[in-house]
């Protein structure tokens, strides 16, 4: 690698090390939980489909689920009476622990080994990797369930945080408001956050295709980032192996 200063992401210590069992985070994003019930039942089928197939080759996974329309509206009765940030936020917690559930129990009753409980901290889901499938929501105000997701793989030394959207790639901007927008199959960290933006300016709720705090703790942890529509369930497959996917590959170079 480069030296640090002409244009790297991360130094030499944040190379992967080799490991025997694969460890993958799959960040699904609320927004793939809303619409109709039948279509619901078909898409959880095909992710218990793949955690099957992981489990069947002893592969660990962790699943950390965002609160998408749920949390968004519960946010949005709530900011009439208040205006703690920390307050919107542990709405906000509480669908994805909601939605949490829902995928949780979706999956046992479709015979995947689901390990038990609810992580509600980082350290818990990573001391649960061996007993099952692990499936979480939020932990606490600040850290949003992308940020919880690229945590929780630094710490279990996963191979990359799967962020399984409702958009296909990251696009060079807005392809609702421009017409020219392009979709990105490769990127750096710092491209991202130069689109994604500033941290600082994150609200609880808020829509991005990765957000913003998510984004800069990725580039710390030097975690790569394969972004994808978590409704294309071959896409999804297919990064969850470590093949070639449709959608974005943010790298660390």
């Amino acid at each position: 690698m480069k030296p640090v200063g002409q244009g790297d992401e991360c130094v030499d210590r944040c190379k992967p090390f080799a490991l025997s069992v694969d460890r993958r985070v799959l960040a699904l994003g609320g927004s793939l939980l809303s619409g109709n019930s039948m279509g619901f039942n078909e898409w959880i089928e095909g992710i218990a489909r793949i955690l099957e197939t992981r489990s069947s080759q002893n592969h660990r996974t962790v699943v950390v689920v965002g609160g998408g329309d749920a949390a968004r509206n519960g946010i949005d009765m709530l900011v009439g009476s208040t205006d703690s940030v920390e307050a919107l936020d542990r709405v906000g917690i509480s669908a994805t622990r909601l939605n949490a559930t829902i995928v949780r129990e979706c999956l046992i009753a479709h015979g995947i080994n689901v390990a038990s409980g609810l992580p509600t901290s980082v350290s818990e889901a990573v001391g649960l990797i061996d007993s099952g499938v692990v499936v979480m929501g939020g932990t606490h105000p600040g850290h949003t369930t992308d940020c919880v997701a690229i945590k929780v793989a630094r710490e279990m030394s996963a191979s990359d945080c799967i962020i399984a959207t409702n958009v296909s790639h990251v696009y060079s901007s807005d392809p609702n408001a421009h017409s020219d927008a392009t979709p990105i199959e490769s990127m750096s960290h710092n491209e991202l956050r130069a689109i994604v933006g500033d941290p600082a300016a994150h609200k609880a709720g808020a829509r991005s295709v990765v957000d913003p705090v998510g984004a800069m703790h990725a580039r710390e942890a030097c975690i790569e980032l394969h972004i994808l529509d978590g409704s294309d369930l071959e896409a999804l497959e297919s990064a969850m192996q470590g093949l070639k996917f449709r959608g974005t590959h943010v790298r660390n170079s």
